[in-house]
C-alpha cells in the first residue's frame, strides 16, 4: 500500500476504495520507485486527451517521459481510462487516451473525477485534478505547460480555472511556464496570492513567463526567483516541514531558441478570442479552441513551442525532484540524533510505578445510576513505566532500568521485589505514599473508568533525573512515560539530545498525551517512537492542527498516523480489538536500526494494519486490558534491541499483548512464551 494523505472527505472516501483496489492503479514503475523511495514526477494528461492533435499529442507524452527518465527520476502520467485512476501509463495506456474521442473521453478536473470513475468514461487530468491524485498518491511534485488562470473578461463570464482553487488547498508543487497566453496573467496572479500560493521564478531574470512567451508584453514581476533546482527542493521540503497545506507554482520560461515575441502572440489570441466570441464557445471548450486557433495562426509555431516548454518543464520537476528525494533521505533523520541501538542492551524506562487495584464488574452492562454491582478484585504492580520496564526484564532484556519513584511503605516494596535488579534505580522516598490506581473494568476487561491516586508522580524531578544522569547517557534507547511533570520530562529530553539517546514516548491518557510537545524543541531531535492509542492519536493530532474526522475510522486513523510520521519517524498505534497500526518510512521487512545504529528511513510514509489474529490465540477468557498496551510496546523494543525486522517484532509484541489479556497480571510470569515462534 502507498502512502497517502486524506484531507477532507472526499479524498478519505477515496482512500478506502484505493487500498481496496477499486479505483486507482499504480504504474508498475511507480510502484517500484515509491518503495525503494526513489524521485517521482507526476505528470498531467489534458494535453494529450484535449491540447494537441494526433499523433504529436503521443509523441510528446512519451518525449516528455523520457526527458523525466534521463534525469534519473520516474514518470507518472495521470489519467483515466475505463473509469479507473491510472499513476502511471504505460505506451498501450497513453495511445488509448490520444486516440479517444470527445464522446467517451472527458477533461477532467476535481469536480469531474467522480463522474468519470462513475460511468467508466476516460479522462484527461488537468492541472487541478493531477494535483489531486499526485498527493493521493504521495507524489509532491507535478509538471506540465502552463496552468489555467483567470480567463480574459473574467469580470463578466465568472470563468476562473478551477487550478487555482487547487493550488490553494492541495500540497503539491507544480513546474510550468507560467499561466497561459490565452489568459489574464496579471489577475491570474493576483488570484493565486489570495489563495497564499508561493509564486516562483527559476530562472536569472525577475521576469514572469508568459507561456510562449519568456515574458509578458508589460514585463510582470514573479513575486519570488530562485536560480536553481535545488534551491526550489528547498523551499518544497520546508513548506512540507512547515505542513503548509498549498501547492507551489514554480515557473520556467520557454527555451530561449523556441520562445515567441509577445506582440505576435497577443495579436493572435485577440483575433482567437474574437473568434471563440462568434462561436459561442464557452467553459471547459474554450481553451482547447483557443491553442488551436493559435497553433494555425501562427503556422505551427505555438504548437512547436508548446512541446518544447513542456519537456523543459519536465527536465526542470525531475532535477527539484531528484534534490527533493536526497533531502528527504538525509534530513529527517539527523545524524546527531542517532546512537546505536544494537551493541548496547540497556534500555533505560522513566515513568509511574503504581499499585494497580483492577475491579471487574460481573455483570454484561454498567449504568451510571446508583446501583450496586458485583466484582472480583485483584491487585498488582502497574504503573506504564514499570510495566514495561518489568515486560522487558521478563523477555530477557536483563540490563533493563527503571527510573521512578514509590512511598517507603508495604505496597512500594511489592513494586521494587516485582522488577528485581531493574528497581535499583527506583526512588524508595519515606514523605511519600505509593501511587495508587484503580479500574473499573466490565465484564470483557475493557476500562470503563479509572481513579487515580498520584501523590509519587510529582518526586519524579529534574533533581532525581539527574542522580540517574549516567544511565541516560548509557542507554540505548529511553521509554518516556506521560506521567512525568513537564519540567522533568524536559529535563530527560535535554540529557538524551546532548548524549544523543534516542527516545520511544508513551502517551499514558488522553490528558497527559501532548505534554511531551509542550516542553520546546528538544524532542525534535530524539524523538523516534510514540505509541498512541486511538484517542491519544486524536489529542497529538489536533496540536499538529491535522484535520481530525469526528468519527474516526481505520482510514481517519491512517490519515492521521501518517501526517504525525511527518514530525515523528515511527507511529506505533493501537487499535484495540483491530490489532496494532505501524507507520514509518521503511518497508516492513527491514529492522528499524541498520547495522550503524542509524534508523531506517528510506521510503515515503506508509501505514499497516497488523491484526490482532495475525499474534494473538483466539481462545481464552479476556481477564484485563491494563498492560495491554505496555506488553505489546515492550515487544517491538525488544525486537528492535534484538535486530529483528518489522513483522518479527509485531508478532512478539502482539503474543506479549495476547498473554497479557489473559492474565489478571499486568505484566504475566508466563510472558516469554511470547518469543516461542
Amino acid at each position: 500500500m502507498h502512502r497517502v494523505r486524506l484531507r477532507d472527505l472526499a479524498t478519505k472516501l477515496w482512500r478506502r476504495s484505493i487500498t481496496s483496489g477499486n479505483l486507482l492503479v499504480y504504474g508498475p514503475d511507480v510502484v517500484a520507485a515509491q518503495e525503494h523511495g526513489s524521485p517521482v514526477v507526476a505528470l498531467e494528461s489534458t494535453i494529450i486527451t484535449h491540447g494537441m492533435p494526433y499523433p504529436a499529442n503521443v509523441n510528446t507524452a512519451l518525449r516528455v517521459e523520457n526527458m523525466i527518465r534521463k534525469q534519473g527520476a520516474v514518470p507518472a502520467t495521470i489519467g483515466i481510462i475505463n473509469g479507473k485512476i491510472h499513476v502511471g501509463l504505460n505506451k498501450e495506456q497513453l495511445e488509448i487516451l490520444a486516440r479517444a474521442d470527445a464522446t467517451n473521453t472527458i477533461k477532467c478536473s476535481r469536480r469531474d473525477i467522480s463522474f468519470a470513475l462513475s460511468n467508466g468514461l476516460n479522462g484527461g487530468t488537468t492541472v487541478s485534478g493531477t494535483m489531486l491524485i499526485a498527493q493521493i498518491a504521495n507524489i509532491p511534485i507535478m509538471a506540465t505547460g502552463g496552468i489555467g488562470g483567470v480567463h480574459r473578461g473574467a469580470e463578466q463570464t465568472l470563468d476562473i480555472s478551477a487550478d487555482l482553487i487547487e493550488f490553494g488547498r492541495t500540497p503539491v508543487a507544480v513546474v510550468c511556464s507560467g499561466v497561459k497566453s490565452i489568459l489574464d496573467i496579471a489577475k491570474t496572479l493576483e488570484y493565486l496570492e489570495t489563495q497564499g500560493v508561493p509564486i516562483i521564478k527559476i530562472g536569472d531574470t525577475p521576469e514572469f513567463p508568459a507561456f510562449y512567451c519568456a515574458e509578458t508584453h508589460d514585463k510582470i514581476k514573479a513575486p519570488c526567483r530562485v536560480s536553481t533546482a535545488k534551491e526550489a527542493a528547498d523551499i518544497v521540503e520546508t513548506q512540507r516541514t512547515l505542513n503548509v497545506k498549498t501547492g507551489i507554482l514554480f515557473a520556467v520560461p520557454i527555451p530561449k531558441e523556441y520562445a515567441l515575441q509577445p506582440s505576435v502572440v497577443d495579436t493572435a489570441i485577440s483575433d482567437a478570442l474574437k473568434k471563440a466570441s462568434i462561436m459561442h464557445i464557452t467553459g471547459k471548450e474554450v481553451t482547447p479552441f483557443l491553442l488551436n486557433e493559435l497553433n494555425e495562426i501562427t503556422r505551427g509555431q505555438s504548437l512547436e513551442a508548446n512541446i518544447a516548454l513542456i519537456e523543459n518543464n519536465a527536465k526542470v520537476a525531475a532535477e527539484i525532484a531528484l534534490h527533493l528525494c536526497e533531502k528527504f533521505r538525509t534530513a529527517h533523520i539527523k545524524p546527531a540524533s542517532v546512537r546505536s541501538i544494537i551493541s548496547k542492551q540497556k534500555p533505560v524506562v522513566i515513568g509511574a510505578s503504581i499499585l494497580d487495584t483492577v475491579l471487574q464488574v460481573k455483570e454484561p452492562e454498567i449504568n451510571n445510576d446508583g446501583r450496586t454491582y458485583t466484582a472480583r478484585r485483584r491487585c498488582s504492580s502497574g504503573g506504564v513505566g514499570r510495566n514495561v520496564a518489568d515486560a522487558l526484564l521478563k523477555l530477557g532484556l536483563d540490563n533493563t532500568r527503571l527510573i521512578s519513584v514509590v512511598g517507603e511503605d508495604e505496597y512500594g516494596k511489592v513494586i521494587l521485589e516485582s522488577l528485581g535488579v531493574g528497581g535499583k534505580t527506583v526512588k524508595c522516598l519515606s514523605d511519600i505514599s505509593t501511587t495508587k490506581f484503580t479500574v473499573i473494568v466490565d465484564v470483557n476487561g475493557e476500562c470503563y473508568f479509572c481513579i487515580s491516586e498520584a501523590e509519587s508522580f510529582a518526586a519524579i524531578t529534574p533533581k532525581l533525573i539527574k542522580e540517574y544522569q549516567l544511565h541516560l547517557e548509557e542507554a540505548s534507547l529511553i521509554v518516556l512515560d506521560a506521567n512525568l511533570e513537564i519540567d522533568s520530562m524536559r529535563c530527560v529530553l535535554e540529557v538524551a539530545s546532548k548524549a544523543n539517546v534516542p527516545v520511544w514516548y508513551e502517551p499514558t491518557d488522553i490528558n497527559k498525551a501532548k505534554r511531551i510537545f509542550e516542553v520546546g524543541s528538544h524532542w525534535e531531535n530524539v524523538l523516534h517512537f510514540i505509541s498512541p492509542n486511538q484517542n491519544e492519536l486524536k489529542v497529538i493530532g489536533e496540536h499538529f492542527n491535522i484535520p481530525i474526522a469526528e468519527d474516526m475510522d481505520l482510514a481517519g486513523v491512517k490519515s492521521v498516523a501518517e501526517q504525525l510520521a511527518e514530525h515523528i519517524p515511527v507511529v506505533v498505534t493501537t487499535l484495540g480489538a483491530e490489532g496494532v497500526l505501524v507507520t514509518r518510512r521503511a518497508s516492513a521487512n527491514v529492522p528499524f536500526y541498520n547495522e550503524h545504529g542509524e534508523l531506517i528511513a528510506d521510503s515515503p510514509i506508509v501505514s499497516r494494519l497488523y491484526p490482532v489474529a495475525n499474534g494473538a490465540e483466539k481462545t481464552g477468557e479476556i481477564l484485563s486490558v491494563s498492560g495491554c498496551g505496555d506488553c505489546l510496546a515492550a515487544g517491538i523494543i525488544y525486537g528492535i534491541h534484538k535486530k529483528l525486522n518489522e513483522i518479527d517484532c509485531i508478532s512478539i509484541a502482539l503474543k506479549a499483548a495476547a498473554l497479557s489479556l489473559r492474565s489478571f497480571d499486568a505484566v504475566p510470569r508466563t510472558l516469554q512464551d511470547a518469543l516461542q515462534r
